[in-house]
């Protein structure tokens, strides 16, 4: 994450960026049986209650110091731009 901060301040339009490790893959193996992800979900209770990990605290904390000066951009306007690209 380092480094794709230090693009963006750079100037590199980075428009997105996956936190991904080689253990995700072993995890991914296992289906629904494994526990991972920012959120913790409750699957025994139907309304599927959502409770904030550790890591999901810590990812907002960084990005609450280290992301003020990065553009989240509009949703309508960058599929407007993808799609006059397309046609």
């Amino acid at each position: 994450m380092g480094s794709t901060l230090d693009a963006i301040r750079n100037g590199v339009n980075v428009r997105g960026y996956f936190a991904w490790a080689l253990m995700d893959l072993f995890e991914l193996l296992a289906g629904y049986e494994s526990k991972y992800g920012l959120y913790r979900v409750d699957f025994d209770d139907e309304r599927r209650p959502r409770q904030a990990r550790l890591s999901a605290r810590w990812y907002s904390s960084f990005l609450k110091k280290n992301g003020s000066s990065i553009r989240v951009p509009r949703v309508q306007e960058d599929l407007s731009r993808f799609f006059n690209f397309i046609f």
